[in-house]
């Protein structure tokens, strides 16, 4: 059973798109079901790839990405909150071999699992928080994992030598066919919708939800130097704002710059290939370390140059396909302006440089290069830990249910189905209505025969 922490409507995250991807990667080695918090864009791709879905309520702990003093005792009273039953009750119905939980802030689903012996896999998409009480983040990890699964060495690196755990590097791929650098239809029919002539140069940006730590307002001051210099130069936002009051300063510094036809802000996009091909150059400038980066990747997919600020797994992914150059000192978006400047002012460079990232990321992250890896990870499994494959798990998990059928309260959720309403102490009502007195009866006989046939009567001449 694999958990992922949201599922989100409108777009799908990163974390998400690689939750799926690692379920679809594992699927010839196991029975997975993907377990979600509501219905949305993951879980509808889910089921389109034949992958059963459970949808199951749980709470999600934010203070593990940014660790405080309380955040044990934060954690521990998980145990009491309303989800952990009905995670328990879902857990002991389904009786997975093992549970996979998606992201530090998901754990709940982690702890259920422990209580009932099931081996716990933590794949961690993001990079914590560094604080004094980052061993306090550790320390839940350590007690509730049996392992972890870490994106890049950015998001493993603060786990190192605070945890007993193995620790696993599995960087993310992308299966996106369309993810490819000849698209010319494709781009010639987006650029259309987007205004944009044969002879602009589009500086793009894509986040699925903007707030501060997505960067806008340091594309947008890195766009207005460039719009200064170059004229044929348009720039492309797109992204959900997730923090309003942030997006409309935004907006209104655009507005204030002189340069606002040269703007475009879509909210979202169906086909984000169709976004990628559009542009010339892709600038992702994330203001907080993030685990790897899956929008700089998806963009040296489709054959683009990739600007980014040296962000924790971003920058070690921009270095390991041969793009260190192209990462600046994160904040300063006059180096994100003059890197872009470099490509503007050579064409030629800029559709090298695409070609070169389209062969490294494939080379780093491609599609087989992750299937392989996978590969190689459940062998170890299987080498390191064969109780987890013999179905031994499953099977004392099954024995629980059965010797503790108080353990399966109502809110257990069937395989494709929404929790069943609790059921009431109190009386149904149709019971009591139908309790009554003889004289009440009668009455109630009366009108339904006689009165009633009269009334039908009277009715029936009028209409005549």
């Amino acid at each position: 059973m694999l958990f992922s922490h949201v599922s989100n409507t409108g777009s799908i995250t990163g974390a998400e798109k690689l939750l799926l991807l690692f379920c679809l990667q594992i699927s010839p080695y196991f029975d997975c079901i993907l377990t979600a918090p509501q219905e949305g864009r993951l879980t509808y791709d889910a089921r389109k790839k034949g992958i059963p879905v459970r949808i199951l309520s749980y709470p999600l702990l934010f203070g593990m990405y940014q660790p405080g003093a309380q955040l044990q005792e934060e954690a521990e009273a998980l145990r009491q909150h309303s989800d952990f039953a009905s995670v328990l009750s879902c857990l002991l119905e389904a009786a997975p071999d093992i549970v996979l939980t998606n992201t530090i802030v998901n754990v709940l689903p982690a702890m259920a699992a422990k209580t009932l012996g099931i081996p716990v896999l933590w794949q961690i998409t993001e990079v914590m928080q560094s604080s004094e009480h980052v061993h306090a983040a550790a320390a839940v990890v350590d007690k509730y994992s049996d392992c972890l699964i870490a994106i890049s060495e950015a998001s493993a690196s603060l786990f190192r030598g605070r945890i007993s755990r193995p620790i696993t590097l599995l960087p993310p791929s992308s299966d996106n066919e369309h993810l490819h650098p000849d698209q010319g239809l494709i781009r010639t029919g987006y650029r259309k919708i987007l205004r944009l002539k044969d002879s602009h140069a589009c500086i793009g940006y894509i986040s699925s939800f903007i707030h501060s730590a997505k960067g806008l307002h340091e594309f947008i001051r890195m766009a207005v130097i460039l719009a200064g210099s170059y004229e044929q130069c348009r720039f492309v936002a797109i992204g959900k704002p997730a923090d309003h009051a942030y997006y409309e300063r935004c907006i209104a510094e655009v507005n204030a710059s002189g340069f606002r036809t040269r703007f475009r802000f879509i909210p979202f996009v169906e086909s984000v290939h169709a976004a990628y091909s559009a542009m010339d150059i892709l600038v992702v400038p994330s203001m907080v370390e993030e685990g790897l980066g899956m929008t700089a990747l998806e963009g040296m997919l489709c054959g683009k140059p990739v600007i980014t600020f040296d962000s924790g797994g971003l920058g070690e992914l921009m270095r390991n396909t041969g793009n260190g150059h192209a990462a600046v000192p994160t904040g300063n978006y006059g180096s994100l302006a003059a890197k872009a400047a470099e490509f503007l002012n050579d064409p030629f460079l800029r559709e090298s440089t695409g070609r070169r990232n389209a062969e490294a990321a494939r080379n780093q992250y491609g599609l087989d290069v992750y299937a392989r890896k996978i590969a190689v990870f459940v062998e170890e499994l299987r080498r390191g830990c064969p109780d987890w494959m013999s179905g031994m798990i499953s099977s004392s998990v099954a024995a629980t249910r059965a010797s503790q059928p108080a353990l399966l309260p109502d809110a257990a959720r069937s395989a494709e189905g929404a929790p069943r309403a609790p059921r009431s102490n109190k009386p149904k009502r149709r019971k009591s209505r139908s309790k009554k007195a003889p004289a009440a009866k009668r009455r109630l006989a009366h009108r339904r025969t006689g009165a009633g046939r009269a009334a039908k009567t009277r009715k029936s001449k009028k209409r005549r």
